[in-house]
């Protein structure tokens, strides 16, 4: 089954453009998805999180403003590649995009060029040598030689974890409060010496 490019951008033209783009540069290997604000953006993530391959993310967005957007869906998703596509040409913005972890910063110019800049930045991220693999859900049996370090609900909330999950999605998964979440996800990252999903989710790669 392909794996899918998501575009959030609250913007109708921006969503065609990108769509008739990638359709023409992409359709062969990749599905297309589109949101138009990142709560919905999430939410298709939420719903499919092992699908997305790459997000191209805009900057201003009716419930996401600045680099706050990138911030949370890179807290979300720390292993999935977003590039942005952003009016903005301000130095520090970039800068700082990349320093969250935006594996691309391409800006809108107007003329048309910007178009194809991002689908060389695409097409360099999602090569078979640079695409990250979807996570996997890790078996019973592999996960079960951690059973003596954690526990039976943080074992529960580490295969989750390691299937591209957020914390909403565990609560939603495991009827646990968000707290008691968190409180899990902090304990897992102390039994394996990590700060991170992205480390986590690492140290089970391949």
């Amino acid at each position: 089954m392909k794996r899918t490019i998501l575009s959030i951008d609250d913007h109708a033209l921006i969503r065609l453009g990108l769509r008739l783009a990638l359709t023409q540069r992409f359709e062969n290997r990749f599905a297309l998805a589109e949101a138009t604000d990142l709560e919905g953006g999430l939410q298709q993530m939420r719903d499919h999180p092992e699908d997305v391959a790459l997000v191209i993310l805009d900057l201003q967005l009716g419930d996401a403003r600045g680099l706050g957007g990138l911030q949370l869906m890179r807290e979300h998703h720390p292993e999935v590649p977003v590039v942005v596509l952003s009016a903005s040409r301000d130095q520090r913005v970039q800068d700082e995009a990349r320093a969250l972890g935006a594996s691309d910063y391409v800006c809108k110019t107007g003329d048309g060029t910007e178009l194809e800049r991002l689908m060389r930045a695409v097409e360099r991220i999602t090569s078979s040598d640079a695409l990250p693999q979807a996570p996997r859900r890790p078996t019973r049996r592999a996960l079960g030689v951690y059973e003596d370090r954690l526990g039976k609900r943080q074992v529960q909330v580490l295969e989750l974890i390691l299937a591209g999950h957020d914390n909403q999605a565990i609560v939603w998964e495991t009827g646990l409060t968000l707290g008691s979440v968190k409180n899990c996800v902090s304990s897992i990252f102390l039994v394996f010496n990590v700060r991170s999903r992205a480390e986590l989710i690492g140290l089970f790669a391949g």
